[in-house]
C-alpha cells in the first residue's frame, strides 16, 4: 500500500498492519511531519510527478448496524448447522430395542395372556346369554313371534322345557271320527277334539291310534307326539284348560280288515 506525506509530498510504502497499530497516523522521515496516512492511502503506485488523491472524509459517517459480537455468534451458529446433519426419519424396525421410538407415540402392546383371558370371558358371556334366552323360551317367559323363522328356530333349539308328567285323567276326548281320504287312495282321515280340565297342566299328551278287525285284534297302531298333530302357534301357547283342541290326522289305510279304531292318551 502507498501513502503521501502532507508536508513534503514524498510517497512512502506502508504496511497496513502498521497503520492499524498506529491508528492511521504516521511520521515522515524526511520532514518529520505527522499526518494521517489513511487520507492518501492507495493500492497503486503513482506515476512520476503525480500526487496521490486525497480521500473525502467530509461525508457523513456510515451507520453501523451489525455488531462485531453478533457477527461472531451468527458465524459460529452457521458453522454448527453446517456440521450438524439433519437426521432422516427413523424406522421402527431399525430402531434399537433399548432406544425409545420418537417418530410416533407407541401404544403399549397388550400381553397375549390378557387377550386370551378377555376372549374367554367374552365367549362365556355369549354362551350364558344364549342359555338364558333358550331357558326363557322353554319356560314360556319369552314368547317368539308366530312366523316361519320362529318355527325354524325351534327346530334348532328346544323351545320347550323338560316334559313333565301329563295329567292324563284331566284330558277328555270330546269327539272322534274316521273316514276315507277324499283325495288319496288307501288313506284315512281321523278327526277328533279334546279338552283339558287341569289349568296347571299345559303340556299336550301323545296320541295313540289303534286300528282293529272284527275280532278286536289290532292290525295297525301309530303314536303321534304333540308336534305332529298340534299347530305350532297352539303348541307354543300350551294346552290351555277348558279350551277345545281339534285334531286332524292322515294315516295310511291298513286294509279292509280295519273296521274299528281307538284313540288313547299316553305320556309324551
Amino acid at each position: 500500500m502507498y501513502t503521501q506525506c502532507r508536508g513534503c509530498g514524498e510517497v512512502f510504502v506502508v504496511e497496513v498492519d502498521h497503520l492499524i497499530h498506529a491508528r492511521g497516523h504516521v511520521r515522515c522521515n524526511l520532514c518529520g511531519t505527522v499526518f494521517d496516512g489513511l487520507e492518501t492511502l492507495s493500492a497503486e503506485k503513482p506515476h512520476e510527478d503525480e500526487d496521490l488523491l486525497l480521500h473525502d472524509f467530509d461525508n457523513a459517517p456510515p451507520l453501523l448496524t451489525q455488531a462485531y459480537h453478533s457477527i461472531l455468534v451468527s458465524e459460529s451458529v452457521e458453522e454448527e448447522l453446517e456440521e450438524t446433519q439433519v437426521p432422516e426419519f427413523v424406522n421402527e424396525i431399525d430402531t434399537p430395542e433399548d432406544v425409545p421410538f420418537v417418530a410416533e407415540k407407541r401404544i403399549k402392546d397388550i400381553p397375549k395372556t390378557s387377550r386370551w383371558m378377555w376372549g374367554g370371558l367374552s365367549a362365556v358371556m355369549l354362551v350364558g346369554l344364549f342359555w338364558q334366552a333358550q331357558a326363557s323360551i322353554a319356560s314360556g317367559q319369552l314368547k317368539l313371534p308366530e312366523n316361519n323363522f320362529s318355527d325354524q328356530l325351534c327346530e334348532i333349539i328346544s323351545c320347550h322345557g323338560e316334559q313333565l308328567e301329563v295329567d292324563l285323567e284331566a284330558i277328555s276326548l270330546v269327539s272322534r271320527n274316521i273316514r276315507p281320504h277324499p283325495g288319496r287312495d288307501h288313506a284315512l282321515i281321523i278327526s277328533a277334539s279334546m279338552i283339558n280340565a287341569n289349568k296347571d297342566q299345559l303340556t299336550f299328551p301323545a296320541l295313540e291310534i289303534k286300528l282293529s278287525d272284527l275280532n278286536g285284534q289290532i292290525v295297525a297302531m301309530r303314536r303321534f307326539v304333540a308336534e305332529e298333530y298340534v299347530p305350532s302357534d297352539v303348541l307354543r301357547a300350551g294346552f290351555v284348560s277348558n279350551t277345545l283342541i281339534p285334531v286332524n290326522l292322515e294315516i295310511v289305510s291298513p286294509g279292509d280288515n280295519a273296521v274299528a279304531f281307538e284313540i288313547g292318551f299316553v305320556q309324551p
